[in-house]
C-alpha cells in the first residue's frame, strides 16, 4: 500500500494533467470553430452568450470522449 504522501503526489500530478488536458481541449475547440465558422467565433460567442458557448464546448468534449 502506498503512503499518504505518495497518494497526494499522484493526485496532484493527475490534477495537473487534467488542467493541461482541459486547456488543450479548449484550444482545439477554438481552432475547430475558427475553421468551421470564422476567426474569433468562439471568443465572440463566449462574450455574447456564455451559456451557449459552454453548451457547444461541452458537446465538443462529449463527442471527443465518446
Amino acid at each position: 500500500m502506498e503512503t499518504p504522501y505518495v497518494l497526494r503526489v499522484h493526485r496532484a500530478y493527475f490534477k495537473r494533467l487534467n488542467l493541461l488536458n482541459a486547456k488543450t481541449m479548449l484550444e482545439l475547440f477554438i481552432e475547430l470553430t475558427n475553421q468551421i465558422f470564422w476567426m474569433g467565433y468562439a471568443q465572440e460567442l463566449a462574450k455574447s452568450d456564455p451559456v451557449l458557448f459552454r453548451f457547444e464546448f461541452d458537446e465538443f468534449l462529449n463527442t471527443y470522449n465518446s
